[in-house]
């Protein structure tokens, strides 16, 4: 027994170190992403006045938990965009335990357990994931805890608690996105997988009820706040309206997004773990397992399926959680049986290649993005709709560190006020993201919204108390032919592949002439 409990230390030592190591290492190599930027910046003004921005985010939509979690961070790391991912970083670390747990309640052994422990780590979907800013990770970190915690009060008499608990982090969940109500098909099944019987249903959905009754009194604890009704407001941004599903047709919005989801999965989760849960459905004693985490994913996908305007693989993480374990459960069977089949050596054989491919596919894909992501994620895998905005639109932070580096030393001995496109994302939030706990007495920085074709006469006014004005803009979102001008183009930063360049450009001659013109 000790020295079982010995091995099992050792084991989970390794992982933990395993992961620190792949993930940690170039952090922030990729540029802000937008999203990250507007989180991040929301956290600051909770820092700077919690009172009134503590309830910030319902404002855009957004229920406030992952925000609340940033604010830590930032008051320790001086990089915000460090702080922001070593936050998904203890997510993923979170994440890949909860899986060996999950696995174990479900019935899976030792391998089951290593196989899981190590596609939460490094397959590219979660790899990634762990690693951004952004609220996904740690939604799956919740729904996953929730999930674990419903299995272990199926199978114990003293489930009360565990139910209560299950149903505090299933309302966590909501706290940090509200998809995560497309996971309740998920919760519902739970019960079933670990108790089949017909006798038991009727627990199970008790159960099941009961969890998403306390999460869902979690989540409506928000409507104390004003803001409450600001959270569904943006939902035509993402998702058809039934009048608009029709105009568009429902089938080619269900394939084309099908299509979407299914190029990503294959893409970032691998191919081999794709196929692995459609393989369980083959293993006779494991059949009904397997079938009801394909159905705890597709309860989750269908929706988005059929109401998606655009799907963000982002979006489809939860859905990769059954996946990931039914592949974890069907790949340790079929190692078991293989080893069985020993004594019928064509078999074995074809069983131990078949092995082999599997492995050596996921490994090599597996440790390709990870080498990239830390060299120069430029060169990562994305499937089209990410690599457009993580790395070539306006979306990507690529310069934006550098430029507020420009913009804090030239303030040293002048004031500047900066114009940027757009009103809040990546720019300007990306730069006011790093101007925060600077000295900024010297600094305007000021959005004006895109495509730049003017620059506002309100901002022209303000600006005249300025020594210098900059506008900071995307090549392709600036209008006004300033290369035409008298403006002066200080730096630009060029993208990967050739995408648009940030541009930092002087306009102090355009600003100061017009406004004396106006005068």
């Amino acid at each position: 027994m000790k020295k079982s409990l010995k091995n099992f230390s050792a084991w989970l030592v390794g992982l933990s170190l395993l992961y620190l190591l792949t993930h940690l290492i170039g952090l922030t190599t990729l540029p802000v992403f937008a999203d990250e930027a507007i989180y991040l910046r929301w956290a600051q003004l909770i820092i700077d006045d919690w009172r009134q921005y503590l309830f910030f985010p319902m404002n855009d939509g957004k229920t406030p938990l992952f925000i609340w979690l940033l604010v830590g961070p930032l008051k320790i790391f001086s990089d915000p965009l460090l702080a922001g991912r070593l936050v998904a970083v203890m997510a993923g670390f979170a994440q890949w335990w909860l899986g060996v747990k999950i696995i174990k309640q479900l019935g899976g052994k030792g391998v089951a357990q290593l196989v899981a422990a190590l596609s939460f780590s490094l397959l590219p979907f979660w790899y990634f994931h762990h690693r951004m800013a952004l609220m996904d990770g740690w939604l799956v970190v919740l729904l996953s805890a929730s999930y674990l915690l419903l299995l272990k009060a199926t199978q114990t008499k003293k489930n009360v608690k565990l139910l209560i608990i299950s149903g505090l982090s299933f309302g966590l969940a909501l706290l940090t996105k509200i998809p995560a109500l497309l996971f309740i098909p998920s919760l519902i099944l739970a019960p079933i997988l670990v108790k089949p019987k017909k006798a038991t249903l009727a627990a199970a959905a008790s159960w099941s009820s009961g969890v998403l009754l306390v999460g869902l009194v979690v989540f409506l604890s928000l409507k104390l706040h004003p803001a409450f009704g600001q959270l569904f407001n943006r939902g035509n941004d993402f998702l058809y309206s039934f009048e608009e599903l029709l105009s568009a047709g429902v089938w080619p919005v269900l394939i084309g997004n099908s299509r979407a989801a299914l190029m990503a999965f294959g893409r970032y989760l691998t191919w081999p773990i794709v196929l692995l849960p459609l393989a369980g459905l083959f293993q006779d004693s494991w059949r009904r397992k397997h079938a009801l985490l394909i159905l705890s994913s597709l309860g989750f996908l269908l929706p988005i399926l059929l109401l998606g305007k655009t799907i963000y693989p982002r979006y489809l993480l939860p859905a990769a959680l059954p996946l990931t374990l039914s592949a974890a459960l069907v790949f340790e069977q079929f190692l078991f049986h293989t080893q069985r089949r020993l004594k019928k050596p064509f078999e074995a054989l074809a069983r131990s290649i078949a092995i082999v491919l599997v492995i050596t596919f996921t490994v090599s894909t597996a440790l390709e993005f990870t080498l990239i992501s830390w060299q120069n994620p430029g060169y990562l895998s994305f499937v089209p709709v990410d690599r457009q905005q993580y790395l070539a639109d306006w979306s990507s932070g690529h310069g934006i560190k550098e430029t507020t580096e420009l913009l804090v030393k030239s303030a040293q001995y002048q004031t500047i006020a900066v114009a940027t496109e757009g009103y809040f994302g990546t720019l300007p939030d990306g730069m006011l993201m790093y101007l925060h706990n600077q000295d900024v007495r010297n600094i305007k920085v000021e959005g004006i919204g895109q495509p730049v074709r003017e620059i506002p006469l309100n901002f022209r006014q303000r600006a005249q108390e300025y020594d210098r004005v900059w506008l900071v803009v995307n090549s392709h979102r600036e209008k006004i032919g300033l290369a035409t001008t008298t403006a002066t183009l200080l730096q630009s930063y060029p993208r990967f592949s050739g995408a648009p360049s940030l541009e930092v450009w002087d306009i102090t001659s355009l600003v100061h002439s017009a406004e004396q013109t106006t005068e």
